[in-house]
């Protein structure tokens, strides 16, 4: 290479001698003109190298971030996760809890057995008889239930992974079908509210999964007096505070609509009495799929903490 670029100089030069000023111009331009085209590609295949990288870098960090939140989602509490998905399918398939008696008039004093069993012989069972939806936080069976009023009875199995299988319903009715609401008895304290004391409450409004928010407000009342002696302290239909913690729409036939509340607390004389309860509802099957809170639907909450009150 060192021999043949002196040559090709002095050609290039030789050359140049037999020409005209002006093509040798033009010649230069060409070279010129070709040099910054060479440039110019150059340019252009490096900033596409760069677009190609930062898509690539853009396309981790969402796989990234699908990753962290299915991590996170894995991670919810139970209570929260406790409805049946698409992804519970398989477990699902091996049943409902099975009542012994199958649902309409009964005689007073009826005894119901659930039964409900996995592949793996581990079986548990949580019913309701209030109307909303059971959880592992409801009753565990353990025997016969027996019916003595007009009943809704529900029931589910919770396997060993805590997936829990689809709810099972039953309606037992007893005499006429319908039934006068029960009026509840007066609490009567010594002017103390104590922590752990029961307070019956009642809801005032309907509340469906398809409209409803996580954080709306449930219309709940106290639905008996509170009394200190003969003197009402705290009346029946005292708003009560309760929040939408879990507010989801059914989804297709995967998922029914569920709505679970808590309730946090009720005012007296200026006086916050907190208290701890809460409920859940959801979808009855794939064609009333959405969850429905009605009117008058009952309930209890424990009082969280002593409250002095006065008459």
């Amino acid at each position: 290479m060192m021999r043949v670029a002196p040559l090709f100089l002095v050609i290039t030069s030789a050359c140049a001698f037999g020409q005209d000023p002006g093509t040798i111009a033009m010649q230069q331009a060409g070279q010129l003109q070709a040099a910054q085209q060479m440039q110019q590609d150059m340019l252009n295949s490096g900033l596409q190298s760069m677009q190609v990288m930062q898509q690539q870098q853009s396309e981790m960090a969402q796989q990234q971030q699908m990753l962290a939140a299915q991590q996170s989602a894995s991670q919810l509490p139970r209570k929260f996760l406790n409805a049946p998905t698409k992804a519970s399918a398989q477990f699902l398939r091996m049943g409902q809890p099975a009542f012994s008696v199958k649902s309409g008039q009964v005689d007073s004093g009826t005894r119901v057995r659930i039964k409900w069993r996995t592949t793996d012989n581990f079986s548990t069972v949580y019913y309701s008889t209030d109307g909303w939806t059971p959880t592992t936080a409801s009753v565990l069976y353990k025997g016969p239930i027996r019916i003595n009023a007009t009943t809704h009875l529900q029931a589910i199995g919770v396997g060993p992974n805590s997936e829990r299988s689809e709810v099972s319903q039953a309606y037992y009715i007893i005499g006429s079908r319908w039934t006068t609401p029960i009026e509840q008895p007066p609490l009567i304290t010594d002017g103390k509210l104590r922590a752990g004391n029961t307070l019956q409450l009642v809801t005032v409004a309907k509340t469906s999964s398809d409209a409803a928010k996580t954080g709306d407000r449930i219309p709940l009342v106290l639905d008996q007096d509170v009394k200190v002696g003969d003197s009402v302290v705290v009346p029946k239909g005292t708003p009560v505070d309760a929040v939408l913690t879990v507010a989801s729409p059914s989804v297709e036939y995967y998922t029914p609509g569920i709505l679970t509340f808590e309730v946090r607390s009720l005012s007296a004389h200026g006086k916050s009495i907190l208290l701890r309860g809460g409920e859940t509802m959801e979808g009855a099957d794939k064609w009333e799929p959405e969850a429905v809170i009605k009117p008058g639907m009952a309930l209890t909450a424990t009082v969280a903490a002593d409250v002095t009150l006065e008459p």
